[in-house]
């Protein structure tokens, strides 16, 4: 892909639309652009995360495997970031990350995912929306035991 077509795919995502250009071209620059065949471990449970990967195309799938043979399970799909929450948290990972489908995402190292939250008002703001969505969802699933949607 080209720069002008990175820029494009990232500006119809909810998290990158109110960027302004030169920003945005900064994350195409400096994202790394990564794919993963499906079935692939993307990240290992318990692992330190150093990046944020937002979900170019393709499906991922958050799990925890519990002691009594039991597992939770999440989708995030294309437009979905992860690594965010163990960043701004300071903590591990709490399940494995894997590629439910071929995969193409872009990591964000750390230090630029805090330099757009620090200079992007607008950026910081998405970004809140979006955790917020991701809490409402998993509050609906632990209270209702259903699908999170």
């Amino acid at each position: 892909m080209t720069l002008e077509t990175d820029i494009a795919h990232l500006r119809r995502l909810p998290l990158f639309q109110s960027l302004p250009a030169p920003r945005l071209k900064l994350v195409a620059l400096m994202g790394e652009k990564l794919h993963f065949a499906a079935g692939t471990l993307i990240i290992a449970e318990g692992e330190q995360a150093d990046g944020v990967y937002v979900v170019l195309e393709g499906e991922l799938e958050l799990s925890h495997e519990r002691t009594d043979g039991r597992s939770r399970r999440f989708l995030l799909d294309t437009g979905s970031i992860i690594g965010d929450v163990p960043i701004l948290c300071g903590q591990a990972y709490v399940g494995e990350v894997t590629a439910k489908s071929d995969v193409s995402t872009l990591r964000l190292p750390k230090d630029l995912f805090f330099e757009l939250l620090e200079t992007i008002p607008d950026f910081s703001l998405a970004l809140s929306r979006d955790l917020a969505s991701r809490l409402y969802r998993l509050a609906d699933f632990v209270l209702h035991d259903e699908k999170v949607h």
